[in-house]
């Protein structure tokens, strides 16, 4: 966890200035590897949700739903993490990209 909280923070700056390409990969990463890492022996669904509104809240991003809502979207999320645990970001910066693109438009 330790690691983990300093790689977050090695991206944060990037992330931070703008939002773009390194805010989507430092939601990606932080999703991925928080959950390889599986602190918690309930799993770790609602702790990490949690944790992604308060990052989305700090980058003042907007609220994203963050739970698949569907088995099919749950079954590319799953397979997102698969990928993420051999440090390959993309399916969940995709995933991120259409989380941002699905949610609710601010007037």
């Amino acid at each position: 966890m330790r690691n983990y909280g300093a790689d977050l923070l090695a991206r944060w700056p990037a992330a931070a200035a703008a939002p773009g390409d390194f805010t989507l990969e430092l939601l990606a990463f932080a999703e991925g590897r928080f959950l390889s890492i599986h602190p918690f022996q309930d799993f770790n669904g609602r702790t990490i949700r949690l944790f992604l509104l308060e990052l989305l809240r700090r980058l003042d991003l907007p609220r994203v739903t963050l739970a698949p809502e569907s088995e099919a979207d749950r079954q590319t999320y799953f397979q997102a993490l698969e990928a993420a645990d051999r440090a390959d970001w993309q399916p969940l910066i995709q995933i991120w990209q259409q989380r941002f693109t699905a949610a609710p438009q601010n007037p």
